[in-house]
């Protein structure tokens, strides 16, 4: 008798529990004592927060997504700088304000490089690493619409490391493909003065020991589902 049924190995009680153990000794990240630019713009303002107050668990798969991030970004430095692209130093790239408890740290700015229509030197460079689906998301519809928390962090970066007078050149390599998306960001005062309000906003509740809202009314939402800090949220 044949058997149409197709095996997920993936669902195997050896592969399920091997899986398990590496996730079981996961090293949780350690937080930070200041409130980080990337994290300002994401939906959920209890989510920045407890990203910030509590160390957040992610499993293996998710730790390795991160180190998959990095990798793409050192590659596609290298890449900028074989092409003739000159980087800022590394110290020029960190900032701190609103008495210290904001604080960001830049991928890169280009204080030379080749000459391309509308780009201008000194700019901002930031990299994100995507799967195909949000890739071509943002092909299609632009940054601002799926990941508005890289727009901000965009704005923050541009204000308070002094390069706003340029776009900033956001590149986003499809971490399945390997292609390169790299879109000019021009600077929006009115942006960067919105994001610091957020900021200070996160940064205040949090210090009066505030729960700022959740932005999903539904804890099997997907975005919860998503989230280091699901339980703690809705428990």
């Amino acid at each position: 008798m044949l058997d149409f049924n197709r095996a997920e190995l993936s669902a195997t009680p050896a592969s399920i529990a091997i899986n398990a153990l590496l996730d079981a000794h996961v090293d949780p990240e350690k937080t930070r004592n200041y409130l980080g630019a990337s994290a300002v713009g994401k939906p959920c303002l209890r989510k920045v927060q407890y990203d910030w107050l509590c160390d957040p668990r992610h499993s293996s798969r998710t730790r390795d997504i991160f180190a998959r991030g990095h990798f793409f970004e050192d590659q596609t430095r290298e890449h900028f700088k074989k092409a003739g692209f000159q980087f800022a130093e590394k110290d020029r790239l960190e900032f701190e304000a609103l008495d210290g408890w904001l604080r960001g740290h830049a991928d890169g700015i280009f204080i030379s490089g080749p000459e391309i229509s509308d780009v201008t030197y000194p700019c901002l460079w930031e990299h994100k690493a995507l799967n195909a689906k949000s890739w071509k998301s943002i092909e299609r519809d632009g940054l601002a619409k799926g990941h508005p928390q890289y727009v901000a962090q965009v704005a923050l970066y541009q204000l308070y490391l002094g390069v706003d007078s340029h776009p900033a050149i956001f590149s986003v390599t499809n971490a399945d493909t390997c292609e390169r998306l790299h879109i000019l960001i021009p600077f929006h005062a009115e942006r960067a003065e919105a994001v610091t309000a957020r900021a200070t906003q996160i940064i205040k509740a949090t210090q009066a020991g505030e729960l700022l809202p959740r932005a999903y009314d539904d804890p099997n939402d997907w975005r919860c589902n998503l989230c280091g800090h699901r339980e703690r949220c809705w428990r």
